[in-house]
Parts: C-alpha cells; structure tokens; sequence
C-alpha cells in the first residue's frame, strides 16, 4: 500500500526532530534550518541545495531505498517552510556579527541593568539610552534620534535583546510610538564599576565578608596605653553591690 503524504511527513519529521533539526525565520523572515551535525556551516535557507539534498537522504533511508519524487518534495518542502514560520524570527550567524558592539544594545542592555522594566513612548526611551551612553562606557555610535528609524533599527535587534534576556514590545498607539523592555528570568544582572571594591568585593553584597567581623573583635582599635588604663564593666555581685574596685576609682582615692 503507498504511503500518503501525510505519512511520509510524519515520519521525516519525526526524524528531523531526532536529529535535532531546528526550524525558524531570519531576520528578513526567510525559512531557515538549523542542521547540528554539519562540521562548519549549521544553518541553512530551506530552499538551499544542501538543506534539499539532506532532506532527499534522510527520506532514501526511511523509505528504504526509494527516491523522492518532485511532487512528494515540493509538499515537504511546503510543511517546512511552515514549521519555519512556527518556530519564529531569530538572527543567523551572520546577522549577529557586530551587534555585541552595537550602542542600541549595549544601552538598553544597561538601561535593564538598572531597573526591571522601562515602558514609554519611544522618544521617551531615545533619550534615555542616550543619557546613558553620554554617561557609561559603551559604544560611541550615534543613537538614531528620530524615532521612525530608531524603532526600525531597534526591531531588528530584538532577537538579540531576547538572547541577553531582554523582551521588546513595541507598539503604535494613537499618541505615537510605545515601545517597553523587561527582564526575563535569564536576564543576568551585572554589577556596575562603582560597586567593585579595592579587594574586588562587591559593595552591598549578602556573601560573607572577607575580613573580621565587629562581634570577634579584631575590627576594634587595639589599645595605645595613652593612660595607663583598662576600662571595662564590672561583674554584680549578688547583693547588688560591687565589692571591687575599678582602677579609675582607685587612683582617684576610691569611692567616698
């Protein structure tokens, strides 16, 4: 009986899915896979000839020998580019090359740093970040100043804001453009120069302290002997009345 489609989609998928196979859109929503196993290039378009021949071999041996004809290819192919468009948008390799450097990130990277959410109209958000790039050490490029082409420019970059935990929204409202950063959970909060003490502590820090504590005493000035005298609480006794001495006492003539 002759598999349908259907069939034969399922059980390629199934070994894509073992190969661990990745599907998802590039930055200019192109159909993109990720093949683990290729020794220099991992990611490929769906329709390149690499991911097609790939494709042709893993079906060979599923239907034991049999050859993949157009029509049975072109309905793969079609439920590919599908899982693609599911697994949504994120940078290739080549797209990430830079963006490490660039100041929209570095800035909204710190500007995260210092509180867990930012939401508001997106020149609002322009000056912020910067204020912040005219005060830190980041990137010298300049931050687009209008707008339009900020928002552009920072949509593009939201696949790398989500890789240091950073979620973008940006919308348009009938005020203008709105645009909010939040922390996600794998957002990795970094600590600012000012924090870093001489001995590389950090200031404010809930660890243990590396020198001696205020209760073990080692933290007290010791002694100069300046007076030639030791002060210190005396013990009650039992009655409620002191049968010793202090020396202050003593070298004063004692109590009247």
């Amino acid at each position: 009986m002759k598999k349908t489609n259907d069939a034969k989609w399922t059980e390629i998928y199934g070994q894509l899915q073992e190969d661990k196979v990745e599907f998802f859109l590039s930055t200019q929503l192109e159909p993109m896979v990720l093949i683990p196993g290729d020794g220099f290039q991992k990611e490929w378009p769906v329709d390149s000839q690499r991911f097609q021949d790939y494709l042709v071999t893993i079906y060979f041996e599923i239907s034991e020998g049999r050859i993949l004809k157009t029509i049975d290819r072109d309905f793969l192919m079609s439920q590919i580019r599908e899982e693609c468009r599911k697994g949504g948008r994120r940078l290739t390799a080549p797209d990430t090359i830079g963006t490490d450097e660039d100041v929209v990130v570095q800035a909204a990277v710190e500007l995260m740093n210092q509180q867990e959410e930012f939401s508001a109209p997106t020149a609002v958000l322009v000056k912020k970040l910067r204020d912040i790039q005219a005060k830190g050490q980041i990137s010298r490029d300049e931050i687009p100043i209008f707008t339009n082409i900020f928002s552009r420019k920072l949509n593009r970059l939201i696949p790398v804001l989500r890789g240091y935990g950073v979620d973008v929204v940006i919308d348009h409202k009938e005020s203008g453009s709105h645009c909010t950063l939040r922390r996600t959970e794998s957002f990795q909060k970094e600590s600012s120069l000012d924090d870093i003490q001489a001995d590389g502590s950090i200031f404010g820090s809930s660890g243990p302290s590396s020198g001696a504590t205020p209760i073990r005493g080692r933290d007290l000035p010791q002694p100069d002997d300046a007076d030639g005298e030791f002060r210190a609480d005396l013990p009650k006794s039992s009655n409620g009345a002191s049968e010793l001495k202090s020396p202050a006492t003593t070298k004063k003539g004692g109590v009247k």
